[in-house]
């Protein structure tokens, strides 16, 4: 018989034992001489790893026969004694009722941990694995003597011991509860869309499971098999509503709170799915490879070094991910993909650099006010989040916000058929942003200038040069340039707050429909009365579709806005710059300096509005893509295809980077029917 076999029977031999221990707080004098044993073999392996560092971990753990027969010695003496109740139900899952509760207590975990009883075989796990490196150890262990155990002695462990029994019995009743109080919660109901079908096993789940304990304990064989099936049945069908309520996010919405406990629930089914397999009558050693897997499961998840970290991981990635799918819905409506789409995105992006061309004499009017710190920051802040927001309602485009929601449409477009990626058709969208980024730009940047240089020119002809001449001319022309200032860095800060108003925005569209902030607005009753049913019925739909972009506009206003008061208290050199706004500026720094303006002036403002228009674009559309491409389980490791993947459709199209490709025009009904082409289609 092997170590690994023999492992498997001192892993389990004590919990089989057909005699219940006597209750006790601690540990025997022999139980704690055989944890001491323990944490010096385990020492023993950590130091020789460490001293020899050129060789793996695995290395290191070969053990001789007399310390293999120690280990299984003091395992036995180890199990024969511990507690394992609490490793059942809740080693691996999370114990709090919310996201910030189980985060509060992760974190308060790692600075001063709890204390626990001292028979808690989670004490026994750290007291032995104490070091942030154990965990590779313990996997080295694992690797060296498997962890697939077949018994060869299977007689000696007798499936009706009162010990396992009573502690598998026992956590499989807690955790069948949790699931069905879980299922009641008003948070899953409202992800369930109020589809009661949906939520029906997580209850009906509890009445199969305590059915089968009885029938356990009534010893009826017949009864248990058919009352086991049925327990299995409701949870596979929890763990299929799971599925489909995560699904439904899309038109349900999602919270922190809703995607905590559709994880949570995921992780309390797979553990009792795992616990009635093995409290049910089967085979001897089904159950000792079943315990042995388990425990080794529970033990790398006490392991985990940084389980704080993967616990808001796990659950961030699953709300980004619906974040930035509402915004990847919006970043659609960026993206050309004809040549008439192309020429509405520039006429469109005219119509935003219009507007800027007001905001930017506004400020400067604001400017001359000389307001107190505080105020002039406010009203920067209103300015900003007022022209932005008539920038949406007219329906026209500023091309630094489209990186935040394009963003996410590109991380979607890897999504292929069978959960493949796609990488054609995602570097075919990354030729449409571009082009669509390259037109946006276009459109702002040739229209603002005029229109500002047009505006203050006519304030002159009324008023006099006052609001912009000698000293405020050069001031504004030196803000731009990259030499004479530092632009480019407030250009990053301000790619900062855009990305950042992206994520508000996909987070407010995503609030308006987990909160159904639209049917609550129609049952308002002062808006019912003071409201045509008609105009109450067109307000909550303009809301529930455009609220989170109205959000996003106000806030990366407000973020621009006082940026530079917050640098002014703090002493920190803080300050955004907007390749639009600066372009504005141009035109208000060449009229202040009566169009005399050096060449070498005029060469260097050029190079810092390319420079902050790029600052812009990359920061504000790298933050987005990463949160995107994390939000689907992509990392920095995937990056180089995706960049061989663009750089092989430039070389193959390259016009499709600055112009759409054109369609050609179907000459027939037929053709026309055949006729309609997709981004896919065009690779």
């Amino acid at each position: 018989m092997t170590w690994a076999q023999g492992a498997s029977i001192i892993f389990v031999i004590p919990i089989y034992m057909t005699t219940q221990p006597e209750a006790q707080d601690q540990f025997t004098p022999e139980a704690e001489k055989s944890i001491t044993e323990l944490m010096q073999l385990v020492d023993r392996v950590r130091r020789a790893a460490k001293k020899d560092k050129s060789q793996p971990v695995s290395a290191h753990v070969d053990l001789s026969t007399e310390e293999i027969t120690a280990l299984e010695t003091n395992i036995v003496r180890l199990f024969a004694e511990a507690d394992i109740s609490y490793v059942l139900t809740e080693s691996g899952i999370p114990v709090g009722g919310s996201f910030l509760e189980e985060t509060y207590r992760l974190a308060k975990a790692s600075i001063l941990p709890y204390v626990l009883d001292e028979r808690d075989l989670r004490v026994v796990i750290k007291k032995i694995f104490h070091q942030k490196t154990d965990a590779a150890l313990f996997a080295a262990l694992m690797e060296t003597y498997g962890t697939q155990w077949v018994c060869d002695n299977a007689a000696i462990l007798l499936p009706d011991s009162a010990i396992i029994q009573t502690y598998l019995e026992n956590a499989a009743k807690v955790i069948s509860y949790r699931i069905a109080a879980i299922g009641m919660e008003e948070e899953m109901l409202i992800r369930a869309g109020r589809d009661e079908t949906l939520i029906t096993p997580f209850m009906e789940q509890n009445k199969e499971v305590n059915e089968l304990l009885v029938s356990i304990d009534n010893e009826d064989k017949s009864k248990i098999a058919e009352d086991y099936g049925q327990a299995i049945v409701m949870l596979k069908q929890c763990s299929e509503n799971i599925k489909n309520m995560d699904k439904a996010a899309a038109q349900n919405g999602t919270s922190l709170r809703q995607t905590f406990l559709l994880h949570k629930s995921a992780r309390l089914i797979e553990r009792l799915t795992r616990l009635l397999a093995l409290i049910q009558e089967i085979e001897t050693e089904q159950k000792v490879s079943g315990f042995c897997t388990l425990i080794i499961g529970i033990i790398q998840a006490e392991l985990r070094p940084k389980k704080l970290r993967e616990f808001v991981n796990d659950n961030i990635q699953m709300i980004a991910y619906r974040i930035t799918e509402h915004k990847r819905m919006t970043g659609e409506h960026y993206i050309t993909s004809d040549v008439r789409e192309y020429r509405e995105m520039f006429l469109s992006a005219c119509g935003g650099g219009f507007i800027v061309s007001f905001m930017v004499i506004i400020k400067l009017f604001l400017h001359h006010a000389q307001l107190p710190p505080l105020w002039e920051g406010l009203a920067y802040s209103i300015n900003y989040a007022a022209g932005f927001v008539i920038v949406q309602l007219l329906g026209f485009t500023i091309a630094t916000k489209q990186p935040a929601m394009t963003a996410a449409y590109i991380a979607g477009s890897l999504d292929g058929a069978e959960g493949k990626r796609d990488f054609v058709r995602f570097a075919a969208v990354i030729a449409s942003v571009c082009r669509s980024q390259i037109v946006s730009f276009a459109g702002n940047l040739l229209v603002v200038f005029p229109f500002a240089l047009l505006w203050i020119y006519l304030i002159g002809l009324a008023g006099g040069d006052r609001f912009i001449e000698g000293h405020t001319a050069s001031t504004v022309l030196k803000d731009i340039s990259p030499i004479r200032s530092l632009s480019w860095l407030f250009a990053a800060f301000a790619g900062f707050d855009l990305f950042m108003a992206g994520l508000i925005s996909g987070f407010g569209d995503n609030k308006v429909i987990v909160s159904r902030i639209g049917l609550r607005l129609q049952h308002h009753p002062w808006l019912i009365r003071h409201l045509k049913p008609g105009r109450l019925m067109r307000l909550s739909a303009y809301l529930e579709h455009n609220l989170g972009g109205l959000m996003g506009n106000i806030a990366v206003g407000f973020m621009l806005g006082m940026t530079a008061f917050v640098g002014h208290i703090t002493g920190i050199p803080l300050d955004i710059r907007h390749v639009t706004f600066s372009m504005g500026n141009f035109a208000l720094g060449v009229y202040g300096a009566h169009f005399h303006v050096a060449m070498r002036t005029i060469a260097s403002c050029l190079a810092g509005l390319a420079l902050i228009g790029f600052m812009n674009f990359f920061v504000s559309f790298w933050l987005a893509l990463f949160v995107a491409m994390r939000s689907r389980g992509l990392y920095f490791r995937n990056y180089p295809d995706l960049i061989r993947s663009v750089w092989k459709y430039f070389r193959k199209h390259p016009s499709e980077f600055f112009w759409p490709k054109r369609q050609p025009q179907p000459n027939t009904v037929t053709d026309e029917a055949a006729q309609p082409e997709t981004i896919e289609a065009s690779i």
